[in-house]
C-alpha cells in the first residue's frame, strides 16, 4: 500500500513539473492552502479515494507542498510531496518540522517520515502515532477535524492543512 501512495505522489510531482498549476491551485500568498481538483476514482487506489479529502497544496517561498490524507479510517498517514525549481529540499526533515493538532486541542509529533527523491522534488509518507503522550487516542470519537502544520520550509514560517469530517 505504501508503494501506491508513493506512486500517487510521483504522479503529482511529474505533473507539477510538466505544466504549472496542473496538480495544484496557486493563490500567490505565501503559505496559503487550497484544495486541488480531485482525481477520478478510477485513477486513484481505493485507499486514496479523495472524494471527501482532496489533495491540499501550499505555495510559498518558491516551494509547493502537496498533502494527501485518505481520512480517519486509514489512520494518521499523510502523503507529502514538495516541489521547486530553485531550492534544495534535502535538508527538510518533516519528522522535526511537522505537528498534528486535533479540534480537541491534542497535539502530536510524527513518529516517522519515510521519504524518497531529493534535490528539487521530494516525496514521502508522514506517519503520526495513534495515541498521544497521555495515552488518549488522537482520533477519538469527539474529534472531527485535524490540522497538519509544517513549519519553516523555504522561509514560510507555517503551512497549515486542515481536514474536517
Amino acid at each position: 500500500m505504501a508503494g501506491a501512495g508513493l506512486l500517487v505522489i510521483l504522479i503529482l510531482m511529474l505533473s507539477a513539473c510538466g505544466r504549472p498549476g496542473a496538480a495544484q491551485t496557486q493563490t500567490g500568498q505565501p503559505g496559503s492552502v487550497q484544495a486541488a481538483p480531485a482525481a477520478t476514482d478510477e485513477a486513484v487506489p481505493a485507499r486514496h479515494n479523495r472524494a471527501s479529502f482532496p489533495v491540499q497544496t501550499s505555495e510559498g517561498g518558491q516551494v509547493s507542498v502537496a498533502v494527501t490524507w485518505s481520512g480517519p479510517a486509514t489512520g494518521l498517514v499523510f502523503d507529502v510531496a514538495m516541489n521547486t525549481h530553485s531550492v534544495n529540499l534535502d535538508g527538510y526533515n518533516l519528522k522535526q518540522l511537522a505537528v498534528l493538532r486535533t479540534d480537541q486541542g491534542q497535539e502530536v509529533r510524527p513518529s516517522g517520515w519515510e521519504t524518497s527523491g531529493g534535490g528539487h522534488h521530494r516525496a514521502g509518507t508522514l506517519i503520526f502515532p495513534d495515541e498521544g503522550r497521555d495515552g488518549r487516542p488522537v482520533l477519538g470519537a469527539e474529534v472531527h477535524a485535524v490540522t497538519l502544520v509544517i513549519r519553516d520550509v523555504a522561509g514560510v514560517p507555517e503551512r497549515s492543512f486542515q481536514w474536517t469530517w
